[in-house]
């Protein structure tokens, strides 16, 4: 039985659901029940939007933002989103690394989560493109 017939969704969407669901449990392991209140409310949120755009009765923009995808037009223009996300997801990687670099001190573990930032977002960058074209 495959991962989308047992789920009811995209093996994506259940990665995202059990690193949300993860992560509220860490959260309240550290006695933050609001935040992880609030990552339980996502996770549930994340994971009835993946199921409902697989019931048949979704519209064309509810599946692509559970990106669940059922045709090839669909990846396409999801293709094509994602894309545009990442595109934005770098300017605003660099524009807040900037700013962190002015504002932050050299020892400051932020500091260096910024540096991880965008190292790690490069290194994606790097395997997308290198992926994409063995594909195309």
């Amino acid at each position: 039985m495959s991962t989308r017939k047992w789920l009811r969704m995209s093996w994506w969407n259940a990665v995202m659901v059990v690193v949300v669901l993860i992560a509220a449990v860490i959260m309240a392991v550290l006695d933050r029940w609001g935040v992880a209140g609030i990552f339980v409310i996502v996770g549930v949120g994340l994971a009835a939007s993946a199921i409902y755009a697989r019931s048949g009765r979704a519209s064309d923009l509810t599946r692509l933002n559970a990106t669940e995808y059922i045709d090839e037009r669909d990846r396409t223009v999801g293709t094509h989103a994602l894309a545009i996300v990442g595109v934005v997801a770098l300017v605003l990687t660099m524009v807040v690394f900037v700013v962190g670099t002015v504002l932050l001190d050299p020892g400051s573990p932020m500091f260096f989560v910024l540096w991880a930032q965008v190292i790690l977002l490069v290194i994606a960058w790097m395997i997308a493109n290198f992926v994409a074209l063995r594909r195309s």
